[in-house]
């Protein structure tokens, strides 16, 4: 199920454009962008509808986005629907976003979570689709125990069924090294979240703990796309999604442009 293109979108990017669904695929096309992270269709379009609009637009999809809510709610009701969408649109690998908040405050939550995701994950396993664990910034602080969550994952996670969709940002964020953990994943992780990482350029105290940390459209940020494209390819990463949560008061279609026009530049196609 190897990708064509390894330059991605996630429309959660543009969620913030008044372009109705189809419109907003037409759009990204535009910009260049051959391949999203997709997810169920919006209310009223058939799975075998949402296809035919994508290979119209000649759009592959990359991951399938989105959670599993049975692996925590034991709501099986979306899952048959979810697995149709990943064989229909070629893909084996299904996002979770995170774990619910429940289990977000304690070493032992984490480790029930992970428990969940390892058992829930055998069910997609039997039809060939992996569960992909999303990261946040949280997942990088420490417990007493001087473990910290994103270890608990790395080291428990059943990667015969699963697998990592990292984020460059919130790595950064919580401390760690993108390019590290690049090479930790490998043979681990196929897709990449990509968003910058920048200082909020607004002239105001910069006293200690006052300045605001944003997410950035590529290239406008701190972070070395020339080497994290690199050492991506080189490990294996077959599509490199571009997530922007907020764009703030810039136009979410020009951060999606720039991020696909740097992206190019260092390597991706």
């Amino acid at each position: 199920m190897k990708k064509k293109h390894n330059l991605s979108l996630t429309l959660f990017t543009v969620r913030s454009s008044p372009l109705p669904y189809q419109e907003k695929l037409k759009k990204a096309r535009e910009i260049g962008y051959q391949s999203i992270q997709g997810g169920l269709p919006p209310e009223g379009m058939t799975l075998q509808a949402q296809k035919e609009l994508l290979d119209s637009l000649e759009i592959e999809v990359s991951a399938f986005g989105g959670a599993a809510p049975a692996l925590f709610s034991g709501d099986n009701s979306s899952v048959a629907r979810v697995i149709e969408g990943c064989h229909l649109y070629d893909t084996d690998d299904v996002m979770i976003g995170t774990v619910p908040a429940e289990y977000r405050d304690s070493y032992d939550g984490y480790m029930k979570a992970i428990d969940l995701i390892n058992k829930g994950a055998q069910q997609f396993k039997k039809e060939g689709i992996y569960i992909s664990y999303h990261n946040h910034a949280q997942e990088f602080r420490k417990f007493s125990n001087g473990k910290r969550a994103i270890d608990l994952f790395y080291e428990n996670l059943d990667f015969s069924c699963t697998r990592f969709l990292l984020d460059t940002h919130w790595i950064h964020s919580g401390g760690g090294d993108i390019l590290d953990w690049l090479e930790k994943c490998k043979g681990k992780m196929r897709f990449l979240h990509v968003k910058d990482y920048r200082i909020a350029p607004a002239n105001y105290n910069t006293g200690i703990g006052s300045v605001e940390k944003q997410f950035s459209q590529i290239g406008d940020g701190n972070l070395p796309w020339d080497l994290i494209v690199k050492k991506g390819i080189e490990v294996g990463i077959e599509a490199f999604i571009v997530e922007q949560d907020n764009t703030y008061d810039e136009d979410c279609w020009e951060c999606a442009a720039q991020s696909y026009k740097t992206l190019k530049s260092v390597g991706c196609n």
